[in-house]
């Protein structure tokens, strides 16, 4: 790829300036109760873009980690304090709700503190494991605890991932974000499939 067609790539993520890693961190956010929301795409493309020079690594990295335990405490706090009523107020809300309760069903019987850090890895695991500790009311502190070492571990892991596939594969940054989306993907099927194999485990053992 081209200096020119790099400068091209990268243009409106320079144009947002700062503004870049807000929308990152709101969109991490917001993707806590709205899974579907496409923030994985920024983050890891923030880290191919840091590999360009487009942006630096450490915002990036922060601003991933701020969204991500924002969200983890907005969705506890949601299902903690039974403001669920709130969501149930407006038709979008309550298509969240469902969608949460969906993910609750899926997910199976209420996790413990491990599944607050290994579950955000797993494709709507994120959200069904900060609504059930909120359901089954962990405790603040362990809670905030865990999820704020796995919102960094997650934000070190996906940043990382985009500047690796960018380093490695030399396309463009949302190319390699599309990449490192399908390799997260990968990731968090393999470990779905340990926790379902655990579970099962555990049940048969019971």
């Amino acid at each position: 790829m081209t200096d020119l067609q790099a400068g091209l790539d990268t243009a409106w993520v320079e144009s947002l300036g700062g503004w870049f890693h807000l929308l990152t961190a709101v969109l991490v956010a917001v993707d806590a109760p709205v899974p579907p929301v496409p923030s994985e795409l920024f983050v890891i493309g923030s880290g191919a873009m840091s590999q360009l020079g487009s942006v630096a690594l450490v915002p990036s990295v922060l601003a991933a980690w701020l969204g991500c335990w924002a969200g983890d405490i907005g969705l506890y706090a949601l299902f903690r304090f039974q403001l669920t009523g709130l969501l149930d107020r407006a038709s979008w809300g309550q298509r969240i709700h469902r969608g949460i309760l969906r993910l609750l069903d899926k997910a199976g019987p209420a996790p413990g503190y491990a599944s607050l850090f290994v579950l955000r890895f797993v494709s709507g695991g994120r959200t069904a494991s900060m609504a059930a500790a909120g359901i089954a009311g962990i405790p603040w502190g362990p809670f905030l605890a865990l999820s704020g070492i796995g919102s960094v571990v997650w934000s070190v892991y996906m940043v990382g991932l985009g500047w690796f596939t960018g380093s490695a594969t030399g396309l463009p940054f949302w190319a390699s974000a599309v990449v490192g989306m399908g390799l997260g993907t990968l990731a968090g099927l393999i470990i779905a499939g340990i926790v379902a194999i655990r579970r099962r485990s555990g049940r048969g053992d019971g």
